[in-house]
């Protein structure tokens, strides 16, 4: 029996982490040149954004359109089914706090959590409805 015969899987074994550390480099390095070019030409604040991700989010004018009030004032409305917590900070609403209300699906957060959301995300935090201004 030769050498290689009993050898054979290490040998494959070798030769394919080779291959699987050489594709990760090539496709690191490619990644990085592609950046880095695309950057370099554009010095304003959208140049550490991602050229391929654009914004999804909702411009402030937009989320300064959706309802607010406070909650002390609002209490006996019960806005929304038993929501007594933002299920983004999950803390319990407080009577001097400012509340923002979903419009598509009538959900209540803090305004300052869901703004933060919303500058990212333009679904409700919570069922993933499109929140539409």
């Amino acid at each position: 029996m030769s050498y290689f015969k009993r050898n054979e899987g290490t040998i494959f074994f070798a030769f394919a982490s080779i291959g699987f550390i050489a594709f990760y480099c090539i496709n690191y390095f490619i990644r990085r040149c592609r950046d880095r070019s695309a950057s370099a030409g554009n010095t304003s604040e959208e140049a550490g954004m991602s050229p391929r991700r654009p914004p999804r989010g909702l411009d402030p004018e937009a989320i300064d359109s959706c309802p607010s009030f406070v909650y002390k004032e609002a209490r006996g409305i019960e806005p929304g089914i038993g929501e007594l917590e933002c299920v983004v900070c999950l803390n319990e609403f407080k009577d001097d706090e400012t509340l923002r209300l979903v419009p598509p699906c009538v959900h209540v957060f803090h305004a300052d959590c869901v703004d933060i959301w919303l500058s990212h995300s333009s679904t409700c935090p919570i069922c993933r409805a499109d929140v539409v201004p």
